[in-house]
């Protein structure tokens, strides 16, 4: 066939991690125009494949994409891909050397990210799991005729839902740190303000001014463990970030204190961490792991100050239908003449790549 004007590549396995993105991909693209989907596990180059002499938008979700790819499209103008802000398995200087602009689509899972993160939080704060855990267990959770006393303060009874050992109640009344300000943590950030809760952040890439518009207070590392009561951390794993949260800062914590741990583990001193977990000194909530999948005898596993999910944050259907609108609405900015929201910068490669520590 002659070649399309917007072609589709992907892995053949794509629907196991991203089971919504093909359709709508597809039917995107195809609004703009004559669109065709390569299914390829091959090492052999795009190009070597397909036919890519008159194709000006390509997504690319899989196959190897080339400099000898992006010569054999001469009439490209823009390219979709994910590739986690840092340019991986993408020739990005041959793309920027054609003023191609690269739409990054990492950006579309932040949300469902961040409320999971949030919602992580919230359960440990009021012990949703733990309750639910007894319910479904069938404990008898109340008896109202003869209340039984936990200590000489709190009854067990009359519904008080809380552990007074670590930080409860209310995300509002807290002292919340955030580890990283990108598209995840900056919404995390942003939502705990909303709640009433007096918010600081860590991330040296965040603007002030932009700090002062979310009303959050950039701090450094060392204040930031001294003074939270839930700390979120928020980094993605680059060379710079690794083990920001470290032992000495661990141990800085406040007794009881919470951490939550999304996006990636890299950040955090996790042998640190689960010795004042274990310890029970703090509360743990995770999305994220050191070693994945979660070994069945790892110690983070069922202990009352542990909440945690398998990694699941991100694949939403939502975000799977945001990966193709994101994509395809910044190519038709393109197409358009337009500014793309969500273009690929040197600057975000460099911020992912860069092997100088931020701490």
């Amino acid at each position: 066939m002659a070649s399309p004007e917007f072609v589709f590549t992907r892995y053949s396995n794509l629907e196991i991690s991203w089971p919504y993105v093909h359709e709508q991909m597809v039917s995107r693209l195809e609004e703009l125009g004559v669109t065709l989907v390569l299914n390829t596990n091959s090492r052999d180059p795009i190009h070597e494949q397909i036919d890519l002499s008159e194709t000006i938008g390509l997504s690319h979700f899989g196959g190897n994409l080339t400099e000898a790819c992006i010569a054999a499209a001469p009439k490209l103008k823009v390219l979709g891909a994910m590739t986690d802000n840092s340019g991986h398995g993408i020739p990005y200087e041959a793309l920027q050397a054609r003023g191609i602009p690269v739409i990054e689509s990492t950006r579309a899972w932040s949300q469902s990210v961040a409320e999971c993160a949030f919602g992580l939080a919230l359960s440990s704060l009021r012990r949703t799991a733990q309750w639910h855990k007894k319910m479904a267990n069938g404990e008898v959770l109340w008896d109202w005729e003869n209340p039984i006393w936990g200590s000489e303060k709190l009854p067990v009874a009359h519904q008080f839902c809380d552990d007074p050992d670590f930080v409860n109640g209310d995300l509002g009344t807290k002292n919340i740190g955030v580890i990283g300000l990108g598209q995840i943590g900056g919404k995390i950030a942003k939502w705990c303000r909303v709640f009433g809760a007096t918010v600081r952040g860590f991330d040296p890439y965040v603007p002030e001014e932009l700090l002062r518009e979310w009303d959050v207070q950039g701090t450094d590392m060392d204040t930031l463990a001294d003074t939270s009561d839930i700390v979120f951390v928020a980094v993605p794993p680059t060379p710079s970030a690794k083990h920001l949260l470290n032992r000495e800062r661990i141990y800085h914590l406040r007794k009881g204190s919470l951490v939550v741990v999304i996006t990636r583990a890299f950040a955090v001193d996790m042998e640190a961490l689960r010795e004042r977990i274990v310890k029970d000194e703090l509360a743990g909530a995770f999305d994220v792991y050191d070693i994945e999948p979660v070994p069945v005898d790892d110690e983070l596993r069922n202990r009352d100050n542990v909440v945690h999910t398998p990694h699941i944050a991100g694949r939403t259907e939502d975000s799977n239908l945001r990966v193709a609108d994101m994509t395809v609405d910044d190519f038709v900015r393109v197409l358009k003449g337009e500014t793309p929201i969500g273009a690929l910068t040197p600057k975000a490669v460099e911020v992912r790549t860069s092997p100088n520590p931020i701490q």
